[in-house]
């Protein structure tokens, strides 16, 4: 392994996150978000060792590990290295040292990996768990996980996660239709309250940071800076207008676990000299078309292989076409498709394109086999959140998933701490890592 002056590093990646370009969309900026830095990189997957479709989320305490894989389509071996950024509530980087947060080593190899088979496309597939023998975290809080080889000034993949405390409850939580009136047909309310019990917090309307987060998407996050009421034994949010969100609308899907045969919203495949190309039923705005209760996954994909049996190495990948008819182009900004095929964020990579010819928004993305949900999203080009009521609407009813996240920092402290979270479907589903 090259020997790096591990203040340098950290010292050059606070720099490159504090001073980011105002360019939101370029491809060379190093940002503090999902985010892939190269194009040989494909497939970032964070989650519980145990849950492929589980939260990026780490309790403190205890054994449970996150595993990271991504493949890397270059197709040989190379010695990736990886390393940590404490981060705040609002994801700027602490001014915490490396040694504050971490123990053991503050950078690492990536030892797993094994090589495609039996792929029109070769790629080598890298994995690894942590905290680890090596790695191990000591402080609660926000983290960006930097994959690089060699140098951190040419990252190669970023991706957010979570380690928390339980220090406080969440309770009384509801998600329901907006109470305000010119809210009520598009917007969903969320309201809750915590219960810090024995947990102190001397001045919550300035120590304390709620997160809201809507299926994952980190564009329109919502934070929370201060309760309505507080009580001796509650801290009330139980708010009307500033706890809203856009309802959007049920996530779109297409299976591409098999490449033998056309699923449900496959128009057609295509073995070319590149190599697979699905095509996908167009996908028809949905604004002035009534709500339909369809099952999905809240914008999740699930990377697996029905042709071969291990899906890591075996799933091979195809460009996946998309198109919406539009007769007009939209002024002021750009379409997105939206989900954890673009990180949750609007990625450069898979904004839409305008044909004229066709009357229609298009886009090609280079996917691994698998199932997946996603939306489409309009976003103003000085804006960095997406709007889904253009093409998708914007229904009451929508199922959705809402995160919460209690963030604390202490009189005297210089970051925050994760101290409480929980999970809200319209099932009343909770998954903890």
């Amino acid at each position: 392994m090259k020997k790096i002056s591990l203040t340098s590093i950290f010292f050059l990646l606070t720099q490159l996150l504090m001073a980011q370009s105002q360019d939101y969309y370029s491809l060379n900026t190093l940002r503090n978000e999902n985010r892939i830095y190269q194009s040989n990189i494909k497939t970032p997957l964070l989650h519980p060792v145990d849950d492929p479709l589980g939260l990026p989320l780490l309790p403190l305490e205890g054994n449970k590990q996150l595993l990271l894989q991504f493949d890397d389509l270059d197709g040989t071996y190379k010695v990736w290295q990886y390393t940590f950024i404490h981060c705040d509530a609002l994801w700027n980087p602490s001014p915490l040292r490396p040694n504050e947060y971490l123990e053991g080593f503050t950078f690492d190899e990536i030892r797993d990996y094994a090589f495609s088979f039996n792929t029109t496309t070769s790629f080598v597939h890298y994995s690894i768990a942590f905290p680890n023998e090596y790695i191990r975290f000591s402080r609660s809080g926000n983290y960006l996980l930097v994959v690089y080889e060699e140098t951190l000034e040419k990252p190669a993949l970023t991706m957010r996660f979570m380690v928390f405390e339980e220090k406080v409850r969440i309770g009384d939580l509801r998600i329901a239709r907006a109470t305000l009136p010119a809210y009520m047909n598009n917007f969903q309310e969320v309201d809750f309250s915590i219960y810090p019990g024995k947990y102190k917090i001397v001045a919550p309307e300035r120590d304390l940071k709620v997160a809201i987060i809507q299926n994952g998407r980190w564009d329109n996050i919502l934070i929370l800076r201060k309760p309505r009421n507080v009580t001796p034994d509650a801290l009330s949010y139980d708010y009307e207008e500033e706890n809203l969100f856009p309802a959007g609308n049920q996530y779109r899907h297409f299976d591409i676990k098999s490449l033998r045969y056309r699923t449900e919203r496959v128009a057609d495949i295509r073995f070319l000299n590149d190599g697979y190309h699905v095509y996908l039923q167009p996908d028809l705005p949905r604004v002035f078309k009534p709500f339909v209760s369809e099952p999905d996954i809240n914008g999740r994909m699930y990377i697996h292989t029905e042709d071969m049996t291990h899906s890591q190495t075996e799933a091979d990948y195809a460009w996946v076409h998309f198109k919406v008819p539009f007769d007009y182009p939209l002024a002021g900004g750009s379409v997105f498709i939206m989900g954890a095929l673009s990180g949750n964020t609007l990625n450069p990579l898979s904004q839409m394109i305008y044909n004229y010819n066709e009357k229609c928004y298009e886009a090609s993305l280079f996917l691994k086999q698998g199932y997946y949900n996603y939306l489409y999203v309009f976003a103003n080009s000085s804006d960095d959140r997406g709007d889904p009521s253009v093409i998708e609407g914007n229904k009451w009813e929508t199922p959705n998933e809402y995160l919460l996240l209690v963030y604390h920092r202490e009189p005297g402290d210089i970051t925050d701490k994760l101290v409480g979270w929980t999970l809200w479907g319209r099932e009343a589903t909770l998954r903890r890592p």
